[in-house]
Order: C-alpha cells, then structure tokens, then sequence
C-alpha cells in the first residue's frame, strides 16, 4: 500500500494496515456493537482501489494521528465513504494550511480590535464570517480603546490647568467630539448586538479601498439591510398598539377600559394584578425611605399611592379599577380611548 504525502503506512495484526499522519484526515472510527446500540462501521476509505473500514483512531502524545484500517466487511452499509489518494491527501493538505492561516489571521484580528473595530460595520461582519469571529465584540473592544483616549485626554488637560500651564482648548472639543461619537457607537452597539464603525475607520478604509481594490465597498449595504419593511395592516398595528400599552390601560377608569375593551382584544385581568402590585412595591420603598429622611410630604404621597394599590387589587375580582396615575398614562394611550 503506498502512502501519500508525509504520511507513513505499515502493516498491522492480520489484514490491519496502520496508517500514521500529521494532519487529522476527518475520519470517524468504528463503534461496537454493545448489548444495547448496534454497531456503526467506521469511515469507508477507498485506497486503491479497495474499501478499507477505519476501526481504530489513536491521538499521538508527540502530535499527529494513527488511523487503524481493515479491508471493508461486505455485510456492512456505507454510511461515511472517503477517499485516499494523492488528489485527495493534496486537498487536505491545503485545507489544512487555510485552516492555520485563517486562524492566525481571525487571532490578530482579534488581538488588534482596537483597531479594526473602527472599521465600517459591511467590513467587520466580513471579517466575521470569513475568520469566525464577533463582529460586534470587535466594536465593542474599539470602543472601550477610544473611552480610554478620551480620558487620557480630559486628565492631560486637567493636568496642564493644574499647572497653570497653556491649556490648549481644543483638546477638550477633541475629547467632546469623539465621546459623542463614541457614546453612540455603544448605544448602537450595546442595544443592537451589531458592529459599527467610527468616522476616522470608514474614512480610512475608503482610502484604502479606493487605492487597493481590495475588501466590500464601504458604500455597500449589508445583506438584509436594503431590505423595505412596509407599514403593518390597521388590525396588527392596533394589536401591537395595545400589546405595548396594555399595562399602561390597566391604570384608565373602568369606562374607559371597558370602552377599549369593546374595540381591542384587552382583558385588564391580563395586567392589572401584576401592575398594581408592581406600583405597591414602589410604594413600600417610598415610605420606608420617606421615614428614614423625615420627608412628610412623600410619605403622604407614597402611604396614599400603597393604599390604593391595595383597594384597587381586592376590586379586581369586581372589574377593572382605574388610579389616579390615570393623568399620567392617559397622554400616551389617548388614540386608543378616542
């Protein structure tokens, strides 16, 4: 039997062949048959010419793998078949060297995320898919480098005051400037789970891509994001309406309720228990820490609000009961009682 590449063959107990090499090939082992599972035949491997069952894998303690082969039993079904020839041992070789290149690249990536985190977002979710890392982890990490720019500055220039030393006032806008910038990158990034980039990154990738060719136009718009999302029907904009705002409703007089429930799919028993009994938290926090600072006034207010938390629960095997927090709901939810 030859062996291909840097691999090395011998043979073993039998009609065993011991095939030992540096790169795993992929194969599965044969499973025996035990008094409750079947057994499973391992890898079929052609090898000139003839199908060999992989029934053994050893991992060497220097490196490398030992793959133990016997001629294929006829009675078997094929269920995992490859080839072994120097075609085959080639293709491995050279996924093998992606392998090694995409995980020395997708590791510097990472290690310089401070970097390509400033990258437009089209760009970093490439890398993400290409090097199998987290595009927004990459912002992430960007973000927190520019947070500690900012603060280096801020300190530079609080120093120099000081000192009574010439304060150049720009580095202040500098620092006001890119924490703005920044602070809505880790809004954008921290809410959407998503990358995006910072204004001195797309600007100098567009000068790299314009020069190079090289990497997706930073004009290009994400798969899926040209995408149009039309207005909703009026029955599942009003669902959603009073899905979003159903806690709130519980708050309305009982009419007004009942007028909602007459036009929407609302049942105050949904919400309202949970509401109030929410509000009644609230309210217990209120006093206790009203008591302890000696405010009379918020005492009043949140004693007063407790109480009728607990009127308004024991009414609600009745029907709904409205709260004087109806004022303050009431702006928000006026298109729905209309």
């Amino acid at each position: 039997m030859q062996a291909y590449g840097t691999d090395r063959v011998r043979p073993g107990g039998g009609d065993q062949v011991i095939l030992s090499s540096r790169l795993d090939k992929g194969w599965t082992a044969r499973v025996p048959k035990t008094l409750t599972t079947a057994e499973f035949p391992g890898t079929a491997v052609l090898w000139e010419e003839r199908y060999f069952e992989v029934a053994m894998i050893e991992v060497l303690p220097q490196g490398g793998w030992r793959y133990t082969l016997e001629p294929w039993r006829d009675h078997l079904a094929m269920r995992v078949t490859d080839r072994y020839d120097s075609e085959a041992e080639a293709a491995r070789v050279e996924e093998s060297r992606k392998k090694l290149q995409r995980e020395k690249v997708r590791k510097s990536a990472n290690a310089l995320g401070l970097f390509t985190g400033h990258l437009p977002a089209l760009v970093q979710e490439e890398l993400g898919r290409e090097l199998g890392i987290l595009p927004g982890r990459l912002t992430l990490i960007s973000i927190l480098g520019e947070y500690g720019i900012i603060a280096g500055l801020v300190l530079w220039g609080v120093t120099l005051m000081m000192r009574q030393e010439p304060t150049p006032f720009g580095i202040f806008i500098a620092a006001g400037i890119i924490g703005v910038e920044n602070t809505v990158r880790f809004l954008v990034n921290w809410t959407q789970s998503r990358p995006i980039g910072s204004v001195i990154g797309w600007i100098l990738y567009a000068i790299y891509h314009a020069i190079s060719g090289r990497g997706p136009s930073p004009f290009a718009t994400e798969k899926g994001w040209a995408v149009k999302i039309t207005e909703p029907p009026a029955e599942i904009a009003a669902r959603d309406a009073i899905t979003m705002r159903e806690p709130f409703l519980t708050l309305l007089t009982p009419a007004e309720q009942a007028r909602i429930a007459a036009r929407y799919d609302y049942d105050y028993r949904r919400e309202s228990t949970l509401v109030a009994a929410t509000i009644l938290i609230v309210a217990v926090i209120g006093v206790v820490s009203s008591l302890m600072m000696g405010a009379v006034l918020s005492l009043i207010g949140a004693a007063a609000l407790g109480t009728e938390q607990v009127v308004r629960i024991a009414a609600f095997r009745r029907g709904p009961a409205g709260s004087v927090l109806r004022f303050v709901v009431r702006p928000f939810v006026r298109k729905l009682i209309a």
